[in-house]
């Protein structure tokens, strides 16, 4: 009894001492979240991030921002969109990292890197100028929302909860126990884990979306990357796909071809929506 009483007392200072104080308000949304972190946080998180990304792939011999005029490039689509975004005091900047990879990555605070393979003039798979805003809209939404410091907020607790209970297990040698809480742990970061990480890429694209209407690009470009996706992927669904960190890319179309006449008519007014 002793033991439990003194197991219980740690998670519940543990609980306090990770939830106290972190509520705070979405800025995109306006609604209450959990966020440990601060904003400074953020951009000292995403320097570290952003640095040391260019550092290994310098390491590795792949070039970083060797073609400035696209690097300028890049930076002027940014720079619109975060003009119209909803924390626009982070310090944005954005890399080219040439390599055939086709993808784009955003670190907390507004550091961006866009991978070749996504704008290869003959094979990327973004086309025109459109829709690569349509991309880095998304990145940028990701920063705004804040989602990778609040994903760290969310894992926090649980983690270190889980860590206390797996000590306990181990110090009073109950196996079952341990393996009990493993299995837990598992689910929580295969079930939980990847539903938030699901709902942060629905708002990434609803949000991008919105900011590139408003920052003067063409909102249907959104669509046309993930028609492309569909298209290039074919529509076989993985039976475990329900866990999957990303929705499907018929998902994803079916959502932005919903909000498009919203963003659509954003675009074609040229005012910013409140």
């Amino acid at each position: 009894m002793r033991h439990s009483s003194w197991l219980y007392g740690i998670i519940a200072v543990a609980a306090l001492l990770l939830c106290g104080g972190c509520a705070t308000t979405d800025y995109v949304t306006g609604a209450e979240t959990y966020n440990f972190y601060t904003l400074e946080d953020d951009v000292r998180i995403g320097k570290e991030v952003y640095s040391q990304t260019l550092e290994q792939m310098r390491t590795k011999g792949i070039p970083v921002n060797e073609d400035r005029e696209r690097v300028r490039e890049l930076q002027t689509i940014v720079d619109r969109i975060v003009a119209v975004s909803d924390i626009p005091q982070f310090p944005y900047e954005v890399a080219l990292i040439h390599t055939n990879v086709a993808n784009a990555m955003a670190a907390p605070g507004g550091k961006i890197m866009v991978f070749e393979g996504l704008w290869d003039r003959e094979k990327g798979l973004v086309s025109d100028r459109d829709e690569l805003a349509a991309v880095l809209a998304h990145e940028i939404a990701h920063v705004n929302a804040r989602h990778s410091t609040e994903a760290m907020t969310r894992d926090m607790g649980p983690s270190i909860l889980f860590a206390i209970g797996a000590a306990y297990a181990q110090s009073q040698e109950k196996e079952e126990f341990a393996r009990i809480l493993a299995g837990t742990f598992m689910v929580y970061q295969g079930v939980v884990v990847t539903h938030y990480s699901r709902r942060a890429e629905y708002e990434a694209d609803r949000v991008g979306m919105m900011y590139m209407a408003r920052a003067g690009y063409d909102p249907e470009a959104a669509v046309r990357i993930w028609r492309r996706v569909v298209e290039e992927q074919g529509r076989n669904h993985s039976p475990l796909s329900f866990i999957s960190t990303h929705p499907s890319a018929p998902q994803r179309v079916q959502q932005l071809e919903a909000l498009l006449p919203r963003a659509r008519e954003l675009y074609l007014s040229g005012t910013p929506e409140p």
